[in-house]
């Protein structure tokens, strides 16, 4: 992946974030935090890795922002400066959820 490819999803995933923790008004049984962001190189879709707490509510919080995708698609155009605004698709990101299995057994032993 080039450098410029790096910069560009860096840019995406700081500025999703903050779009989520400030604007969109995302409901207080979620915590929703933005993982990893795979932008292709035509700008024209990125994929958006999220990692949703509680684990319990994951799949819920990710229905929740698919539902919304629109109107949080509309404010994070709003704050990017690109030539095209990517369009977005969110996956949940299990690897958190997985460590902290991992480490429930490590503590067990």
């Amino acid at each position: 992946m080039s450098e410029r490819m790096l910069h560009v999803n860096e840019r995406i995933q700081q500025v999703l974030a903050e779009v989520l923790s400030k604007e969109a008004e995302i409901p207080a049984e979620y915590f929703i935090s933005v993982t990893k962001v795979n932008c292709a190189p035509n700008l024209r879709n990125a994929f958006v890795s999220v990692s949703i707490f509680p684990f319990t509510k994951a799949k819920e919080g990710l229905e929740y922002l698919n539902k919304h995708k629109r109107f949080i698609q509309g404010l994070f155009g709003e704050h990017i400066n690109l030539k095209f605004t990517p369009v977005l698709e969110y996956r949940l990101d299990e690897s958190e959820q997985t460590a902290d299995e991992i480490y429930q057994i490590i503590d067990h032993l």
